[in-house]
């Protein structure tokens, strides 16, 4: 069972992520207790958690949500490629028959939703994929340290317009990815989810950065 800190944590994140609280708004204790329905005790409490992770920054006797810039984002992606190609690699080594099915399913659903035009849904099951590759490695500090990296990149939106815009070329590089993972060929899924994510940082680069960033 969840703690009220955990619970307020998730809730006041989830908040971020959907555009409700976006960057440079004042997050207010009374204000997110209410709308939460939880007590000033444990909103506080996930306040300063959310700014120890880098997401917020306390200003006067609020937080706000802490800007991102051009090289913000770059950044981010740019240490997100040996991160993602290790959990690839130590997935390859270490996942169970039944983590290898689930990335599979996945999969399946990723080229299914392909069709169909709902960024959103796509982002979703683009993130889930990334999600259980690394919880696949088994290293819980590899995990932490992309977990904090993703959400970063989702408060910016990124991941809205790789996965609506590098439709084919996500299902094609993530099955790839998925095949090795699933062949026990670790090297290879190191290398395969290396170039995906120096493909995705290109793409933002010259595609993503100055729709967001204009």
């Amino acid at each position: 069972m969840k703690s009220l800190s955990q619970v307020a944590y998730d809730g006041i994140l989830n908040l971020i992520l959907s555009g409700k609280y976006r960057p440079g708004y004042p997050l207010k204790e009374d204000e997110l207790a209410s709308e939460l329905g939880i007590s000033r005790t444990p909103i506080r409490e996930a306040l300063a958690r959310l700014e120890r992770e880098g997401i917020i920054l306390k200003s006067g006797r609020s937080y706000v949500v802490i800007p991102m810039t051009k090289d913000d984002v770059i950044q981010l992606y740019e240490v997100r490629i040996p991160l993602e190609a290790e959990a690839a690699k130590l997935a390859a080594l270490r996942a169970s028959p039944q983590e290898i099915e689930e990335i599979m399913r996945i999969i399946d659903s990723i080229k299914k939703a392909r069709g169909v035009d709902d960024p959103l849904e796509l982002a979703s099951l683009n993130g889930r994929f990334h999600e259980l590759v690394v919880a696949s490695s088994h290293n819980k500090y590899l995990e932490e340290m992309l977990r904090n990296v993703r959400t970063r990149l989702k408060i910016v939106r990124v991941t809205l317009f790789t996965g609506s815009q590098r439709k084919e070329e996500e299902v094609r590089e993530h099955e790839e990815i998925a095949m090795s993972i699933r062949d026990r060929k670790a090297e290879e899924a190191y290398n395969k989810m290396k170039e995906h994510e120096e493909n995705v940082l290109k793409f933002v680069k010259e595609t993503v950065l100055p729709l967001l960033f204009s």
